[in-house]
């Protein structure tokens, strides 16, 4: 699955200027990593009917629909949510579209880890309002939702910040499959597809109506 940065660059095609609730919320799925390692656990925060098997389109609407009603007036949660679904929706792209070119190397998970955790560092140092991304970040409110804790997500948040703001937590070498003009490709492919999705759905609609009703309100 991409790393935090990757899911931070389709945020912000999302969003021009994304919210830091956008932000955390495209982070938030992988929270589990503080309670657990177990892949059946990571499939329901990923609301995977089951490890393995990736939520549908229609799964993912469904979700989106069933929790906007919580929304409650606070464009933060909408926001939080529509993070939420990009990274199920991303990790699911990525899975068929990146992935695969390294499972036929007989080193490919060693390889694999080389190569996003490269890119994190790359994408923070090349790509346009990255700091920008973690700045916001830090001061993005969680929300429960897919059965992880504001605690957990916060905890989560912690550790991947933590993580790049360390330099030497960046690989020596070069890529090894990978390239940034790769990368930058599927980022605005699966941002493009997400945007049209939640077109489709209104979501961009919903997120303009319960803002103006916050703040007429």
């Amino acid at each position: 699955m991409p790393w935090p940065m990757v899911h931070f660059a389709i945020a912000s095609e999302l969003i021009s200027e994304p919210s830091p609730e956008l932000l955390l919320g495209s982070l938030a799925p992988d929270s589990i990593h503080v309670r657990t390692s177990l892949r059946t656990e990571k499939a329901k925060t990923h609301l995977m009917p089951e490890a393995g098997r990736f939520a549908t389109d229609e799964a993912l609407k469904a979700f989106f629909e069933s929790n906007k009603k919580l929304v409650y007036r606070d464009p933060k949660f909408m926001q939080y949510l529509c993070g939420y679904i990009a990274h199920i929706y991303t990790d699911r792209v990525w899975t068929f579209d990146i992935y695969p070119a390294y499972e036929v190397h007989p080193n490919g998970r060693s390889m694999y880890t080389q190569d996003v955790t490269k890119l994190e560092f790359l994408i923070l140092r090349n790509w346009n309002r990255a700091n920008y991304w973690l700045n916001e970040l830090e001061v993005g409110r969680a929300f429960d939702l897919g059965g992880l804790l504001e605690s957990e997500v916060y905890q989560y948040r912690e550790e991947k910040l933590e993580f790049l703001a360390n330099p030497d937590n960046e690989p020596l070498g070069d890529l090894n499959i990978l390239s940034m003009e790769a990368m930058e490709e599927f980022i605005h492919k699966t941002a493009l597809g997400l945007k049209q999705l939640y077109t489709k759905w209104n979501v961009y609609k919903d997120l303009r109506s319960i803002t103006d009703a916050f703040r007429s309100g």
